[in-house]
């Protein structure tokens, strides 16, 4: 996530980036504004790792599932640039390369308060993705002036079971879910944003402005995995800044 933080930094000197990755061990996210959860004392006696995105939105228990990353400058031509606008149109690329993994799934229905909820996955608020209406894909946005990241996390596995030992309670929701490849759903996904921009996506490296805020960013996560570095915007020596 520092990484993907580096890259909204130097959102203005790359193309619109598109991310996925998983987690190495069972991990919680908190949304950036969200108030420290009772229950963090159950994540540090189960050792569960608790960090805090710079993203919004509520917790979020990375346990199996895929996490995507969009990274762009708002002065791309093929996605809106508004907040509501952005959020449609990833929702319906991830609705059709979903569908085309074998998912049937739906955009969700909003549901009164679920902006406010303290877990990301107990409601939605019509921005979405639900699957045998459960909801199966959540997803948070920051935006700077120059551009905007939006996290996701797409539930690929029973996660059930650690939910419950960490919040005391059996999920209020439950799916089904036959075993999904994140590799399989991630290319399907990859092939829906190819769709929907017209030609392919090429495959990015890291430049070395990067690498190094993304260095910085997590240096001083390790420092307070509960407190989130500010965002500036950064730019390759020489490069003129056109910000209004």
């Amino acid at each position: 996530m520092s990484l993907d933080e580096a890259l909204l930094e130097c959102a203005l000197e790359q193309p619109p980036t598109l991310r996925f990755y998983t987690w190495s061990e069972p991990s919680v996210s908190l949304g950036y504004r969200q108030a420290v959860p009772a229950w963090l004392e159950r994540c540090e006696r189960l050792s569960v790792p608790v960090v805090r995105r710079i993203s919004g939105g509520g917790a979020v228990l990375h346990a199996g599932d895929l996490t995507y990353a969009i990274i762009t400058p708002l002065s791309v031509r093929e996605l809106p640039g508004d907040l509501r606008g952005s959020y449609e149109w990833i929702r319906n690329v991830l609705v059709d390369g979903l569908r085309a993994a074998g998912l049937d799934v739906q955009p969700s229905r909003a549901e009164t308060g679920a902006e406010r909820l303290a877990l990301c996955f107990a409601g939605a608020t019509g921005l979405e993705i639900e699957l045998e209406r459960v909801k199966l894909v959540g997803s948070a946005q920051r935006r700077t002036r120059w551009g905007f990241l939006q996290h996701g996390s797409i539930r690929l596995a029973d996660d059930s079971a650690l939910y419950e030992a960490l919040l005391g309670q059996s999920p209020a929701w439950s799916l089904d879910l036959e075993k999904l490849e994140p590799g399989a759903v991630q290319e399907a996904l990859c092939q829906a944003f190819a769709r929907a921009l017209g030609g392919h996506l090429e495959e990015g490296t890291l430049a070395d402005l990067d690498l190094t805020v993304a260095t910085e960013r997590h240096a001083a996560r390790l420092r307070n995995r509960l407190a989130v570095p500010p965002l500036s915007l950064r730019r390759i020596p020489g490069s003129a800044d056109t910000l209004a």
